[in-house]
């Protein structure tokens, strides 16, 4: 292959090019099949092959794909390519196999089975190579068909279970005995030969065996925690595989320990491990099959016992650490199962079930099971095996070791890290303090009296302030003593929650941990990093007066120059300010020192994991002390911009950089324009679509601004001039629309008199992009912005939104939206005749829309019966109703829907709208002007005519915060920003919709309806319903 990237660039080019050409595919597997091509060549034709076929087997309309004589020579061919010598080739052959498999089997290709049992049936002599490739691709195979989550997918897999499960296990048994009856002497000899080569293939091949049984068993049977039917296989499988990691335990036990180990011995701890993590999996899916068979039982005796008679540390025998995580795994997962403690499991008897018990019989039965498997597990852990487990977890495996050690001191920022980010799967030493969380917690009243007597027992031996003069042997210079202290420190911190009735932590931290955390000898800092995290994890439990003195200790601990340390002062730091019973008044004093620390921690620091931990205590802070973070504002904005550009290329640091800025806008209101020379570089780069961090930082770039908007005091150029950045969002996708929504809102509040002069078009093509695209909840979204902003501009508007309203108006008359769409959409057009100008404006705007599909189109708008249809096309053809059938189809539609508008103020706003069609020269209207009256009149009663008239407040919250609920905190809060209540509350103020009086909007339009009907509108009024027309002369004449 090439050095010079340039060449390898365009050779790239040229093989994609060839991809869909007719024998591509072909021409890579003859590469493939030469044994006179270069060993590379072939590499990279396998890779090719692999990827081809992956990108083009499947059918697809978008690209051409393999024909069906290229795909059948294939088949043929990969059959031919199994027996690969090279791993790495096989390998790559095998999962090119699996992606073929996944789109063919059984439909294209029923023998692929069939063919590959063929070539497995025998594993030893000649054919050895052939059944380990064998083995190989069926397990490539079996993996790719059992991720396939469709019923009848599963099913397929189920019956590929049942053909392949025997032989399977047949020859894993076989295998088994194999290992079991060579190994010894293996191991034993050391020096590779004939002998071991044999076995390391045999090993393989048992291993590719296992995981196929695994695979096979978690996905070709019904899982029996839902179904509650023993699984027959699971029997028959996993008292093998217990008694084979009893065996092969033993084995490694009492082979010898060479100085450098064998490749075997390194493949026989995989074995445990691999043994160990099946029978976890398996009590995840198949727990009572499991009990059933005593496997259970015995898998958790083996694991508890083999943890519980590990070497101490520094002894030769020690158990390899994956073997330590599997083992503690497996206590923990029987500690934790659902099924076993009687959680209820989705009911599945399997498609084969004659008949489902109902569902109160399957609770029953699984309340019961568990039951009898609590009162087993209890009878296990009895005789003082549980107290042995907890007591060599922390005397084992929570002490830090030599290596421990020495790589705090090569680097302790990332053994700091490593330590307490790392998940708990990988490390010995966080996976047994899981479990020893776990097992105080489901047998406090037996083990926490364990602990308290280990605490005692390690202050005796370890007395504070007494590291440098402890006797005894030394762990790479510090006291074994404070190691084991330091440990059951761990403990205690873990299981601190089931501790807090046993322990009175106040006379604890004043007696002992404030004085460890002030020792600054070398050899204390094991302990004196432990007593600060001990702090954080007891922090329910520490009383008010103390806080200060532990406030105090661990700034001083954040001081340290050991980054490991200092980091730890953090950590517990950070638990103290989270804490439910954080006060602010107490840690006032502390306020500054802190952000000193944590400002010196991020400028000091390079590594990405400190500056996301000191700054997210950073922002905890900030929301923590609200007000009280104010005198501290400006050191803060003269420390963001560093550590933003520092966080270049690293967006969740960056994240945190805009919470803070998020957090100290909302302290400071009104004053937050002391931000903007920080804040609109970031909000030009974050809201920007083509920026390379986009995908991180857009959604909290857009919450950024509509904070700063919310807390503006004034309109400011700057923060209005970023609206483009909202259309070409909403022009790529619609995802953004909940945020980008009420942005547009708050900037329509903020704009003033020149935002539509100078942003109308903006404003209009956000709004247009969110109509006809979206979901019911979308629409709402994007038509609660659209009248806000015909409320804040009846002047402007109706002009600047011309393109929206046509198209929300061509939605409605469809019929392709929701009934809360159209109650949402009739206020929007109500303040369109409210408008200045109108009813002018109103009428041009409905003569420039294309009328209705058809008539049986506006009916099916409106839900109308075919009555309704008819009395619409009637409407739109009456004399003085051509050219107004779009208003006329909308004017149904609009009473039609008239009751389902939710919200007084929205059924007032509607009420005014109806009222102004009253004064519209288009006699066809005349026609409704019962139900017009009708409508008007209901509301009239509600906010005039009755007793309880004005007792409901009329709500003015446009975007209801509801809509909201995937906001951050910040960005809610902003909701009540002193700026943007101060302008809704003078939109308010200035709305027809709450300024004026419906009864007397209402009589002045029915003079002007008179004056321009005349007999006709006379007529109308006459045919009125008695009872209706003494209702709108009440409310005409009670003004």
């Amino acid at each position: 292959m090439s050095t010079d990237a340039s060449v390898r660039s365009s050779a790239e080019g040229v093989l994609q090019s060839l991809e869909e050409r007719p024998g591509y595919c072909s021409c890579l597997a003859e590469v493939v099949s030469s044994k006179q091509a270069d060993h590379s060549a072939r590499w990279l034709a396998t890779i090719q092959l692999k990827n081809t076929v992956t990108r083009h087997w499947r059918q697809r309309s978008d690209s051409r794909s393999i024909s069906d004589e290229e795909k059948a020579y294939l088949r043929g061919k990969l059959l031919a390519l199994i027996n690969q010598e090279d791993t790495q080739i096989a390998v790559q052959i095998a999962v090119t196999f699996a992606k073929v498999a996944r789109c063919d089997y059984p439909r294209h290709w029923p023998s692929l089975l069939g063919d590959l049992a063929g070539r497995v049936s025998a594993p030893g002599g000649p054919g050895a190579l052939q059944a380990r490739r064998a083995f190989l691709v069926l397990h490539h195979i079996l993996k790719e068909l059992s991720s396939r989550r469709l019923m009848a997918d599963q099913r397929t897999f189920a019956e590929v279970a049942g053909q392949l499960f025997q032989p399977y296990w047949t020859q894993w048994c076989a295998d088994t005995q194999a290992l079991l009856a060579g190994l010894p002497g293996a191991l034993a000899a050391g020096s590779p030969g004939d002998d071991q080569l044999g076995l390391k293939l045999t090993f393989e091949r048992w291993l590719l065996e296992l995981k196929g049984l695994r695979r096979m068993l978690m996905f070709g049977f019904q899982a029996d925690a839902r179904t509650l039917q023993e699984v027959p296989a699971v029997g028959q499988v996993a008292p093998g595989l217990l008694q084979a990691l009893g065996a092969l335990l033993e084995l490694r036990g009492a082979a010898p320990q060479p100085r450098v180990r064998s490749q075997l011995a390194a493949m026989l701890d995989a074995a445990l491990a691999k043994l160990a993590r099946s029978l976890t999996a398996l009590l995840g899916t198949h727990p009572w099959s499991l009990l059933r068979c005593g496997a259970a039982e015995g898998a958790l005796a083996l694991a508890a016992g083999a943890l519980a008679a590990a070497p101490p540390p520094g002894e030769p025998g020690r158990l390899p650490d994956r073997l330590v995580v599997a083992l503690a795994q497996y206590v923990t997962a029987v500690l934790t199962s659902g099924p076993l403690k009687g959680a209820l499991t989705a009911f599945d008897p399997g498609t084969r079930a004659l008949a489902r018990p109902p569902p109160t019989f399957y609770a029953a039965a699984a309340k019961g099971m568990a039951a009898e498997a609590q009162a087993r597990l209890r009878a296990f852990w009895e005789g003082g095996r549980l107290q042995q487990l907890a007591e060599a977890l922390v005397t084992r495996f929570l002490p830090l070791s030599a290596r421990d050690l020495q790589e705090w001191e090569e680097g302790p920022e990332a053994f700091h890290h490593e330590a307490e980010i790392g998940g708990w799967e990988e490390r010995p030493h966080v996976c047994a303090e899981r479990l020893l969380m776990m097992l105080v917690k489901e047998h406090r009243e037996e083990l926490a009296p364990l602990l308290v007597k280990m605490l005692a027992a390690a202050a005796d031996a370890c007395p504070p302030g007494a590291a440098a003069s402890l006797p005894g042997p030394r762990v790479e210079g510090v006291p074994a003593a404070l190691l084991a202290k330091e440990a059951v420190y761990t403990a205690a911190g873990a299981a601190a929650y089931d501790l807090h009735d046993y322990i009175d932590f106040g006379p604890w931290l004043r007696g002992a941990l404030l004085q460890e955390l002030s020792d600054e000898a070398p050899a204390a800092r094991p302990l004196r990093r432990r007593a600060a995290m001990l702090v954080g994890a007891w922090a329910p439990k520490l009383a008010s007066d103390d806080r200060p003195a532990a406030y105090r200790a661990l700034l001083g601990i954040m001081a340290a120059p050991d980054l490991a340390l200092a980091l730890a002062g953090v950590d517990g730091l950070r638990a103290l300010v989270t804490d439910w019973d954080f006060d602010e008044a107490s840690f006032a004093e502390f306020v500054g020192p802190v952000l000193e620390l944590l400002a010196r921690l991020l400028q000091g620091s390079a590594e990405y994991d400190t500056q996301l931990q000191a700054f997210s205590l950073f922002n905890e802070v900030i929301e923590r002390l609200a007000d009280g973070i104010r005198p501290y504002a400006d050191a803060i904005l003269q420390l963001l911009p560093a550590v933003w550009h520092r966080a270049e290329g690293q967006p969740l640091l960056r994240i945190q950089v805009l919470t803070a800025l998020q957090r100290l806008l909302n302290v400071l209101g009104p004053e937050s324009v002391a931000c903007y020379p920080l804040l609109l570089p970031l909000l030009r780069y974050c809201t920007d679509i083509d920026q390379p961090e986009e995908l991180n930082l857009l959604e909290d770039g857009l919450q950024l601004w509509l904070i700063a908007l919310r807390n503006a005091p004034a309109p400011h150029p700057a923060l209005l001039e970023l609206l483009p950045h909202l259309a070409a969002i909403m022009d790529r996708q619609t995802e953004h629309v909940a945020i980008v929504m009420p942005i547009l809102a708050a900037a329509a509040l903020l704009g003033g008199d020149g935002l539509m002069a100078a942003h109308g078009p903006v404003v209009a093509h956000v709004l247009a992009a969110g109509l006809g695209t979206l979901n019911e909840r979308g629409t709402l979204l994007v038509l609660g912005a659209m009248e806000l902003v015909m409320s804040a501009f009846p002047a402007e508007a109706p002009a600047a939104l011309e393109v929206p309203l046509q198209r929300l108006l061509a939605a409605l008359l469809a019929g392709s939206e929701t009934g809360q769409v159209i109650a949402a959409a009739c206020g929007i057009f109500a303040r369109l005749l409210l408008a200045p100008g109108s009813p002018d404006l109103a009428l041009a705007f409905f003569r420039r829309a294309p009328p209705p599909p058809s008539p049986q189109a506006a009916a099916s708008a409106a839900g109308l019966p075919n009555g309704g249809a008819a009395h619409t096309l009637a409407g739109s053809r009456t004399p003085g109703g051509g050219g107004y059938a779009a208003l006329l189809a909308f004017v149904d539609l609009w009473l039609d829907r008239f009751d389902a508008i939710p919200g007084l103020l929205h059924r007032k706003l509607g009420a005014l709208g109806l009222t102004a069609l009253l004064a519209l020269p288009v006699p066809a209207l005349v026609a409704r002007l019962e139900l017009i009256a009708a409508h008007v009149t209901a509301v009239w009663f509600e906010v005039e005519g009755s007793d309880m008239a004005g007792r409901e407040s009329i709500g003015y919250d446009y975007l209801a915060p509801q809509r909201q609920e995937n906001f951050s905190a910040d960005t809610v809060n902003s909701e009540d920003a002193e700026g943007e209540t101060l302008r809704r509350r003078r939109l308010r103020e200035t709305d027809p919709v709450v300024c004026l009086r419906l009864s007397d909007v209402l009589r002045a339009r029915l003079t002007q309806a008179a004056a321009m009907h005349g007999p006709a509108f006379q007529a109308a009024g006459a045919a009125m319903d008695p009872a209706l027309a003494s209702q709108l002369q009440a409310a005409v004449g009670g003004a």
